[in-house]
């Protein structure tokens, strides 16, 4: 609330062209959620906010979910593997030192300017979110725990299964969370570059023709949709994790 009391504000001593008002952009996107008729000029169809939406979400949690599997498996295993980890490590961490607006263009460029191409650059930037998440969780567990499994006769798998993926279950459900907060604007980042479709792809339409008000309205509803997310997340994290520290927080 503070901030859209601040941005009312702002807005009644700046030009609406400049900054416009909560309460236009508001009616901005109740009239184009579900056509907006501005986009139809540039070739996309009977579409609106709420199609734009769906497009981006489902990129997005399809990227997040595949990209936390891959990245807590390469973790974990990096963490129990005496050749994996130093292998593995230099590769993940060169990958992430690198911008996504810097590589971005190459991933357009290589996979084509597709629904496909924006999925995989979400998907390894939450994999190497992931695999640093599992690895440090794996790393700080301590070893007692496995090793007093291990005199019971437990199995290697039953090591992980029983020990391991419980001990790193809150590390990892917040690796999750910070990935999926991330991965919004990096999906939208890409549809700006080159995309058939998604919130990107309506700010990219409507800066050609200086429409503020409808980059707005669009960047508001991405930023309603991440928001509500990262509650949902949270949420769900305490269910899960009701011991981790982000859960304990919560509840005081």
């Amino acid at each position: 609330m503070l901030v859209v009391f601040s941005w009312h504000i702002a807005s009644r001593f700046v030009a609406g062209s400049v900054l416009p008002s909560p309460l236009n952009v508001a009616r901005r996107i109740a009239a184009d959620f579900w056509v907006a008729r501005e986009l139809t000029y540039y070739g996309l169809g009977n579409t609106g906010l709420f199609d734009s939406l769906v497009f981006t979400g489902v990129n997005v949690l399809v990227a997040v979910f595949a990209g936390s599997l891959i990245g807590i498996a390469i973790g974990l295993l990096a963490a129990r593997s005496k050749w994996l980890g130093p292998v593995v490590q230099p590769v993940m961490m060169t990958v992430g030192t690198v911008p996504t607006l810097v590589i971005a263009p190459f991933f357009l460029i290589w996979f084509g300017v597709g629904r496909g191409s924006s999925i995989l650059l979400v998907l390894v930037y939450c994999a190497v979110i992931l695999y640093v998440f599992a690895q440090r969780a794996a790393d700080n567990l301590d070893p007692v725990f496995e090793d007093y499994a291990r005199t019971l006769g437990a199995s290697p798998r039953r090591v992980i299964r029983d020990v391991l993926i419980p001990g790193t279950v809150p590390q990892i459900l917040g690796g999750i969370r910070i990935a999926l907060a991330g991965a919004w604007g990096i999906e939208a980042i890409v549809e700006l570059l080159g995309a058939q479709q998604g919130i990107g792809k309506i700010v990219s339409v409507l800066a050609q023709s200086i429409d503020i008000e409808g980059i707005f309205a669009a960047l508001v509803m991405l930023a309603i949709v991440a928001i509500a997310c990262d509650v949902l997340t949270a949420w769900v994290i305490e269910r899960l994790a009701p011991w981790s520290p982000a859960a304990a927080r919560h509840k005081e």
